[in-house]
């Protein structure tokens, strides 16, 4: 019985050093890492957070001791992970844009053949689509490249994919965004009465 209890201890103990040295890490080189991101691949800042922490919580699911060793293997990981992720999104955003410009082509090109077919729809649409556009423009650079992806039918599963996040992410930064648009919305219909 003694062997046994003893043996469960250091199992217990090597989850929590492991802990120890990544939230030291983490407390030391967050900020370091952040400005990296930054400075190197110039995205917003909020952006380079959401690189960083989620490269920390990649590395939460490995085992790391209390070494000189290992904080040069945690440095390293972070740093691949970090380059890896920061450049995706960049790829993301490239690959957005193409998309946004290829929709917008297709958007000028239908509108002659839709006005023809019912103008009242069209110019209510058209109303429509001013008012979103208007509400839109009042959120965060990083809110309006994900309510465009939105907007241009892509899922929740496509979106995460396109901004570089987790599916967790992508849904809670939706509804963040979502729920301001709705508060804009209402205001703008109050200042209106």
């Amino acid at each position: 019985m003694s062997h046994e209890g003893s043996s469960a201890q250091p199992q217990d103990q090597a989850p929590q050093s492991s802990n120890e040295l990544l939230k030291s890490y983490f407390r030391e080189n967050f900020g370091v890492w952040v400005g990296f991101v930054q400075s190197r691949f110039n995205l917003p800042r909020e952006d380079c957070e959401d690189v960083v922490m989620n490269v920390f919580g990649e590395a939460l699911a490995e085992e790391w001791t209390e070494s000189e060793d290992e904080l040069d293997r945690l440095g390293a990981f972070v740093g691949a992970r970090v380059k890896w992720r920061a450049a995706d999104i960049l790829r993301s955003k490239k690959r957005r844009l193409e998309h946004e410009v290829a929709c917008d082509a297709a958007v000028t090109q239908a509108v002659p053949d839709a006005e023809l077919a019912q103008p009242e729809q069209t110019f209510a649409e058209r109303e429509e689509q001013k008012r979103v556009g208007l509400v839109i423009q009042q959120l965060s650079s990083r809110d309006q490249q994900h309510a465009s992806l939105v907007l241009a039918g892509l899922t929740p599963q496509e979106c995460a994919y396109e901004l570089g996040l987790t599916e967790g992410t992508e849904r809670v930064r939706r509804h963040r965004w979502m729920s301001r648009v709705t508060k804009i919305v209402q205001r703008d219909g109050e200042e209106q009465r």
